[in-house]
């Protein structure tokens, strides 16, 4: 009888033992359900953990763990491809609106001249403002099928420099403007010399650089914008800038900053100068003095010995 009683107590022993185990277990992977919820959701990234000291638990939630930072990884990456491809567009959409600005000047210039020959040089510079909008074209392309690698591989772009007369990318950029300078009412004071400035860049780069400074001159500027183009491929935009701060110079060519949110602008116009100049070997700078912007394009000037 005594022999009896105590197997009926193990067996109670190990009833209250298996019960227990089986609470733990359970606590233990509704555990895990909350933390992979969590996980997937998006409120926590802390890895998941369990109060159970079973090991194949404990094991499985090393597992869920990994292909949780997996996932992690993943997403990350993809959210960052859709980030970067946003704002490539972006910007293509920003260089897109500057050469419809100077078709649009060239055609206004047409309706009120009655020279011929004029009229042939305006028709030339609209068409090469068409063939820019076809090269932004096929960059948008570019971008939009940068996401799938595998079946269009990534090519590096790169910048041919040639040696440009940049008096005169200046000269057609500043006349391209010609309805947004009337229209704001500026007189531009434009000071370039006689004989031509031959730099090395790409002459697409020199237009778009000009396009994009010119083109947020003419949004900020009240009535005075200056122009001074140096023998030494040195260009000088200066003009009253009232909402400026210095702090607020410095960061001009911040991607997306903008002077006044209130502005239909993408803050990209500067950026974007720069990333040109800088792949051409030159440099640009913003310096606020008196309330007076002025940026400062310097271009890689040609040696005058290659000139001749």
């Amino acid at each position: 009888m005594p022999v009896l009683i105590i197997i009926c107590i193990l067996l109670a022993i190990a009833l209250v033992l298996a019960v227990i185990k089986i609470v733990l277990l359970r606590r233990g992977f509704d555990e895990l359900t909350d933390n992979i919820e969590d996980q997937v959701s998006g409120k926590t990234q802390i890895p998941v953990t369990l109060s159970t000291s079973d090991p194949h638990a404990r094991k499985a939630a090393e597992t869920i763990n990994r292909e949780l930072k997996n996932l992690d990884r993943e997403r990350n990456a993809y959210l960052d491809g859709n980030r970067k491809v946003a704002e490539a567009v972006t910007g293509i959409s920003h260089d897109i609106r500057t050469p419809l600005t100077a078709i649009n000047s060239y055609l206004d210039l047409m309706a009120d001249e009655k020279d011929e020959k004029l009229k042939a040089q305006y028709l030339e510079r609209i068409k090469s403002r068409t063939l820019s909008l076809s090269d932004l074209a096929d960059e948008l392309f570019k971008y939009s099928t940068s996401t799938d690698p595998e079946r269009y591989p990534v090519q590096t772009e790169s910048v041919s420099s040639e040696p440009i007369d940049i008096c005169r990318v200046l000269e057609e950029c500043m006349l391209s403007f010609y309805a947004g300078f009337k229209k704001k009412g500026i007189e531009p004071d434009i000071e370039i010399p006689d004989e031509p400035v031959f730099v090395l860049c790409d002459k697409k780069s020199a237009n778009r650089i000009f396009e994009n400074i010119i083109g947020n001159a003419i949004k900020y500027a009240n009535n005075d914008l200056r122009v001074k183009l140096d023998p030494k491929g040195q260009v000088i935009f200066s003009n009253p800038a009232p909402d400026l701060t210095p702090v607020s110079a410095a960061k001009l060519f911040d991607r997306y900053f903008t002077v006044n949110e209130g502005h239909a602008s993408t803050g990209l116009g500067f950026s974007i100068a720069k990333e040109l100049i800088t792949r051409n070997n030159g440099t640009i700078e913003a310096d606020l003095k008196d309330g007076i912007l002025m940026i400062t394009v310097s271009f890689n000037l040609k040696e005058a010995e290659e000139q001749d």
